[in-house]
């Protein structure tokens, strides 16, 4: 039977140990505020799903089926910086409304154009 039932100690428990390992694991973001504090003092974790959803056989084998397309598709969006450039950057892109963006595309085109030394 899914999803499988549990009580509200079982749930309320799953959440606890879900949301410990979201927040010290996975993507977070400060909450949202007028002016940011000089340290953050909360954070919040990226959505998550406390069981999986179950997907039907036929759709998972098509989604399979459809990897290797998927791979090539972004291995050549990945690769192609005038498109990226295009889609990411300060003047067309995502980076003309959201200043993250911008900064991160900025930082990245600054090292790629002085060449990755490691």
């Amino acid at each position: 039977k899914w999803p499988p039932s549990l009580t509200d100690t079982q749930l309320e428990t799953l959440a606890h140990h879900a949301t410990t390992y979201a927040l010290s694991h996975g993507p977070t973001y400060l909450p949202l505020a007028p002016t940011q504090p000089p340290s953050p003092t909360s954070a919040i974790h990226a959505p998550i799903s406390l069981l999986p959803a179950p997907v039907p056989r036929s759709l998972f084998e098509k989604a399979q089926g459809l990897q290797s397309v998927y791979n090539t598709l972004y291995a050549r969006v990945a690769t192609n910086d005038e498109f990226l450039d295009q889609e990411m950057g300060a003047e067309l892109g995502v980076g003309r409304a959201d200043e993250f963006v911008r900064t991160l595309w900025k930082g990245w085109k600054e090292i790629r154009e002085e060449g990755i030394i490691q």
